[in-house]
């Protein structure tokens, strides 16, 4: 610190500068001047952490040039201590309008005078301490909300991936989560036999198909110059301009989109599942359709044999020449016979009743 602190001493009187420098000069570097006028040209091109001001002196006199000093905005916050040889309480008060932070009346005590350093020096030190603290501060409160609209542009995606209902659906919405990170790439979906790339140029470009073909099969993230690919069993996600100059962006942005891929992945993969489930469904639909109008067409032919019997029956009670009880008896027969049938078509109704109401609801499942 006392190589590093530096002083500006100003007096009109070259003895008094001698005295200051002596005492001060194995505690740091110290430059002197006789008017305000040349310490304020010196500091064009140098500026001390303490100055040590005389108040009377010709031309400029101290309090102006204090004024001067914390009207500067690179040396405002420097100390700056007043010398006097009158110590009365209006250049006291003259002294802390003009913005000065301490006061020593002349003569004084070399121990005084390095009191009144040490002071300042552990002033400047916390200020530099407290400066660097609010740096780092400032950075990682900037590294914290650039991480923070970062992972909010991430959940932005994943929470629109849900309602996504095609593999061109996704791949445009990677493509949009690129050029919200400021990224250009190539997406491509595999998904129930079909293969779709798209880029900003345009979609299925026989170039970036030969590429994705190419590295899909490197690994799960695969990295060549600028370029990073995320690799899933549906997905591959290749970005071309990776801000490798700022290595914890870069780290980061390697995590979400790595994130984002597999989201897109299972996505599809639920898809897929969907899409079974809804051909399941239309085919056990249309097979209990087939099952209810079988029914029907078994119903309205025993109906027909039926009504065919009865009439059959009767008429042949004229030729066969059968007695009364006879004829009783046969159509007691006949006659439980046909409502055993009865039983049988009313049953057969509740049947496609039933397989009609499963249709229904299959329906139903399938719009869902």
């Amino acid at each position: 610190m006392s190589q590093s602190f530096k002083v500006y001493a100003v007096d009109d009187d070259p003895l008094v500068l001698d005295i200051i420098q002596t005492i001060l000069e194995p505690d740091c570097r110290i430059n002197t001047f006789e008017s305000a006028e040349a310490c304020w040209e010196a500091l064009e091109s140098d500026k001390p952490d303490l100055f040590f001001l005389d108040v009377n002196l010709p031309g400029m006199n101290g309090f102006t040039l204090c004024r001067k000093i914390k009207e500067n905005s690179e040396l405002c916050a420097t100390p700056v201590i007043f010398v006097s040889g009158h110590d009365t309480i209006e250049e006291r008060i003259q002294g802390y309008d003009a913005g000065g932070d301490d006061f020593i009346v002349k003569p004084f005590e070399p121990e005084e005078l390095l009191r009144k350093l040490k002071v300042a020096q552990n002033m400047v030190l916390s200020c530099r301490l407290l400066t660097e603290q609010i740096r780092e501060a400032e950075q990682l409160s900037s590294l914290v909300m650039a991480s923070m609209d970062e992972t909010g542009i991430l959940l932005q995606f994943m929470s629109k991936l849900i309602a996504m209902e095609s593999a061109g659906e996704i791949g445009e919405g990677l493509l949009e989560l690129l050029r919200r990170y400021r990224l250009e790439g190539v997406v491509q979906t595999r998904s129930s036999g079909e293969t779709l790339t798209v880029s900003a140029a345009g979609t299925n470009l026989p170039l970036e198909e030969s590429i994705i073909e190419h590295v899909r099969h490197q690994g799960r993230i695969f990295e060549f110059s600028r370029r990073s690919v995320h690799n899933f069993e549906r997905v591959t996600l290749m970005i071309n301009n990776l801000p490798l100059e700022d290595p914890d962006f870069c780290g980061r942005l390697r995590d979400h989109l790595s994130v984002a891929a597999q989201g897109a992945d299972s996505r599809l993969k639920a898809l897929q599942s969907e899409n079974g489930i809804h051909s399941a469904l239309a085919s056990v639909g249309h097979t209990l359709m087939e099952l209810r109008d079988a029914h029907q067409r078994n119903a309205a032919d025993s109906t027909v044999l039926i009504t065919a019997l009865q009439d059959t029956l009767l008429n042949s009670f004229y030729k066969l020449g059968l007695t009364d009880n006879q004829e009783k008896f046969l159509q007691n027969m006949v006659g439980d016979f046909m409502t055993r049938m009865a039983e049988l078509l009313n049953r057969g109704l509740h049947t496609q009743e039933t397989l009609q109401r499963l249709n229904d609801r299959l329906e139903q499942l399938r719009n869902c």
